[in-house]
């Protein structure tokens, strides 16, 4: 797993989190083409993770991502996404 620089928006911090998608195949088919997956932790600006001020999101998608970068784009999207309350069923509110 990765993480990179933070992104602030709206009051809150976005870290990217990016990982390599679990490899299940056994025929020879190279594990890193399988690409990335995503998720965001969303926090106020100096929460500790383990904080109730700190929460990580995971996107569930069906494939994965074949490009870093662009998984690293899509998880801030994602982070931006879920403060502006466009996720159904995931809310920073009480944070």
């Amino acid at each position: 797993m990765s993480t990179h620089p933070l992104l602030l928006y709206k009051g809150y911090e976005l870290h990217p989190l990016v990982f390599s998608r679990a490899f299940s195949r056994f025929d020879g088919h190279s594990r890193y083409a399988e690409g990335y997956d995503i998720a965001v932790r969303i926090c106020r600006p100096g929460a500790i993770a383990t904080s109730t001020a700190s929460r990580v999101f995971r996107l569930n998608q069906p494939h994965a991502f074949s490009d870093f970068g662009m998984a690293r784009r899509a998880a801030w999207q994602q982070g931006k996404d879920i403060i502006d309350g466009k996720v159904n069923g995931v809310s920073v509110v009480d944070m």
